[in-house]
């Protein structure tokens, strides 16, 4: 008789040698960058066998970054708000926050700056920008933008001033620990700019708060509130959080 459990067991181990290569290869690519890591760099550091590294990444190298860009810029923390530009600071102070702590997306922001990238292993700029301009768009029909802000040049902005405050922050600094800290000056300063008067003083620009957000992604269902709103009155509802 087959042990059932023993199939779970061998898909879980390919999943977990899976991730560590990516995480590996993450660490590798922002120390001795995508060209000066070869296969055999991920593989012995990686502590995995050649079989196995190409059983998961046929494509070798290219497929390696590939699943990095595509695996690492994503919108988990990010919760509905009430004000929409909240939620447009929200997922910038999220990825700030990841970007301190994660050597993926460290790669992945490297990675997107190469000349090649959109043709070899893709770029997650077009995507941002595309983002961007849905929640600008619907913060214009709730009535948050000044009337002279033009959305789709505000969208492509707001993912370039991103990447410049990150890029500039490390490149002086030699490490992530102020990112947080200068992103969150940057979104105070653009919503300054684009948001009506009146809404301002509602957005919050806390350090930590995309820290808390993705925290609470994390930890799962069990906290569902946003850690920056107060607890809703009896018998309201909740409001709802993305993914659900």
């Amino acid at each position: 008789m087959s042990n059932p459990r023993r199939p779970r067991r061998q898909q879980q181990r390919a999943i977990d040698t899976r991730q560590r290569i990516l995480d590996t290869a993450g660490a590798l690519f922002v120390m001795d960058s995508y060209e000066g890591t070869s296969i055999g760099d991920l593989i012995t550091a990686a502590q995995t066998s050649k079989g196995a590294f190409y059983r998961h990444f046929p494509g070798g190298k290219v497929e390696v970054a590939t699943a990095i860009m595509h695996n690492t810029l994503t919108m988990d923390g990010l919760r509905e708000q009430r004000i929409m530009l909240q939620e447009v600071v929200d997922i910038g102070m999220i990825l700030a926050h990841r970007i301190s702590h994660e050597n993926a997306l460290q790669a992945a922001l490297k990675l997107s700056f190469h000349s090649n990238a959109p043709e070899t292993y893709g770029t997650p700029w077009p995507d941002w920008i595309a983002f961007n301009t849905e929640q600008l768009t619907e913060a214009r029909r709730r009535g948050e933008l000044k009337n002279f802000v033009d959305v789709e040049e505000q969208a492509y902005q707001i993912a370039g001033n991103w990447a410049g405050v990150v890029l500039i922050s490390n490149t002086l600094d030699r490490h992530m620990r102020n990112v947080e800290t200068r992103i969150s000056r940057m979104y105070r300063n653009l919503m300054t700019a684009i948001a009506v008067p009146d809404l301002l003083p509602e957005i919050d620009f806390s350090v930590d708060r995309g820290r808390h957000l993705h925290t609470a992604f994390l930890d799962g269902p069990a906290d569902r509130t946003d850690p920056a709103e107060p607890e809703p009155p009896q018998g309201e509802p909740v409001v709802g959080t993305r993914g659900e």
